[in-house]
């Protein structure tokens, strides 16, 4: 039955082509610049819809740092002052009931959580590091 299956399996793929895209639609990659170790990919417009239509948003374990606990109508405030002082600041709002809270950025390990932190412990005195879910780094396709 295994065997079967795997045959079945295999002339599949193989009349698909192993996804393969034709010829003229092929993707290959560049590299810019080898002494450096840089690689470009080249990725048609195609397959760039397909990926942003099918990916999800993951999280995993990491750090915040804390800078606001309150009640709602003062985090939406504080939240927006301080992505005016900082623009391109990740400022995530959540409840802790019955307040809100503010955190900052996307840490994966609690070192850079820790450098960071020293940074706005100079405006916001009482900032602490907390465990929470993180959004992993982002990768641009596009340059």
């Amino acid at each position: 039955m295994l065997k079967i299956g795997f045959l079945t399996c295999f002339t599949f793929l193989a009349f698909q082509g192993f996804g393969q895209t034709p010829p003229s639609e092929k993707v290959e990659p560049t590299y810019p610049n080898p002494s450096k170790g840089g690689v470009r990919w080249v990725v048609s417009e195609k397959v760039q819809q397909i990926d942003y239509k099918n990916r999800k948003l993951t999280t995993q374990s990491g750090y915040r740092i804390q800078i606001f606990i309150g009640p709602l109508d003062e985090a939406k405030k504080f939240r927006q002052d301080f992505i005016a002082a900082h623009p391109g600041s990740l400022v995530y709002l959540s409840q802790n009931i019955p307040d809100h809270v503010l955190r900052l950025g996307n840490y994966l390990s609690k070192s850079e959580a820790r450098e960071a932190l020293k940074e706005v412990r100079r405006e916001i005195p009482s900032a602490f590091i907390v465990d929470d879910m993180v959004e992993p780094p982002r990768i641009d396709l596009k340059d």
